[in-house]
């Protein structure tokens, strides 16, 4: 009977035992457990900062991308700034020629001046010449009317008295004579006036300057039927055409004859003027600078300069300058639009 106590009390000992332990592992488990939430706690919020952390990487990522694109486009700007650069180089060095080219024609202007003050003072010289042999000629033409006159006032008196015949015939013959020589002697100075004039146009090449717009107009008109090949005609409004009555003048132009005008044309399609004179000439619309010019078988140039409501113009056969004046002339037909 003791046994079975002792074995008993071992027992119920044991099942103490295992309770406590099982208490104790039970309090474990709960602590494993209460651990087990807060690790399951810190992996929600790692995850969180894990998804956050991969959307900042997306947006660095994106932010990286538009920078290397900016990187690209300021490559390139880069590039286009050298290749701007280059231009503006090469622009310089043709800005620096083309100053040269303009130092060069400025001096040959000058040149040219120089050399047309000595042709306006020789020209001077021969009209002041041309003045006087004028006048001779003019006395002699009186003093051959008074000569004439008295001429006839004789004829008048030997009809009236015979007995004085011999002595008026004697003096008609010394008139007649003398009104010969006055004659030989009047042809002779109207000679040397054309010989002048000859030799003045010869040395100004006929150029000369016009100060009235009605002026220009009449050289226009008389010179543009003497073409052979080529005209170049530059008018400050295609309307002047009907204002200064050139249509007629144009269309009595040779058909070999190539016809290009350059003027401000306010409306090319529609305008009535516009479409007749296409049937005649090849139009230009130019409308930066006011100006009048004509440039005829590269012979012949003539270019008239606004200054408020007055015009000044030069007209000139003279090679050298039309060489000078020939840019300004052709300026329109490059600048402006053809139609």
């Amino acid at each position: 009977m003791t046994y079975e106590k002792k074995k008993e009390s071992d027992l119920f000992q044991n099942l103490t035992m295992q309770k406590k332990e099982l208490n104790e592992a039970k309090e474990r488990i709960s602590e494993v457990t209460k651990e087990l939430n807060v690790y399951k706690n810190k992996e929600t919020e790692l995850n969180s900062k894990i998804q956050e952390l991969h959307a900042e990487t997306q947006k660095f990522q994106a932010e990286i991308q538009k920078l290397q694109a900016e990187i690209e486009i300021s490559k390139e700007k880069v590039k286009n700034l050298d290749l701007l650069n280059e231009r503006i180089d090469s622009l310089e060095n043709e800005k620096s020629n083309l100053n040269k080219k303009l130092e060069l024609k400025e001096k040959k202007i000058e040149e040219l001046l120089q050399d047309k003050e000595i042709l306006l003072k020789e020209k001077s010289d021969i009209l002041e010449s041309k003045n006087e042999i004028l006048e001779q000629i003019k006395k002699k033409e009186l003093e051959l009317q008074e000569k004439e006159q008295k001429l006839e006032d004789l004829k008048e008196k030997f009809k009236q008295s015979s007995s004085d015949l011999l002595s008026k015939t004697m003096e008609i013959d010394k008139l007649r004579k003398k009104d010969e020589s006055l004659k030989i002697q009047n042809d002779l100075e109207k000679s040397q006036l054309r010989k002048k004039e000859e030799l003045e146009k010869e040395l100004t090449g006929g150029t000369r300057v016009i100060s009235s717009i009605e002026d220009l107009f009449e050289i226009i008109k008389e010179v543009l039927p003497q073409a052979k090949s080529s005209i170049r005609l530059v008018l400050p409004d295609i309307q002047d055409i009907n204002k200064f009555n050139l249509i007629d003048t144009i269309k009595e132009i040779p058909n070999k004859v190539r016809l290009n005008i350059a003027a401000k044309i306010d409306d090319p399609l529609g305008d009535d003027l516009s479409r007749e004179l296409r049937n005649y000439c090849q139009l230009t619309n130019y409308f930066e600078k006011r100006i009048i010019a004509l440039f005829v078988d590269s012979s012949i140039i003539l270019i008239g300069i606004f200054k408020g409501m007055n015009v000044i113009g030069i007209y000139s056969e003279l090679l050298e300058i039309i060489e000078i004046l020939k840019p300004a002339i052709m300026e329109p037909f490059i600048k402006g639009i053809k139609i």
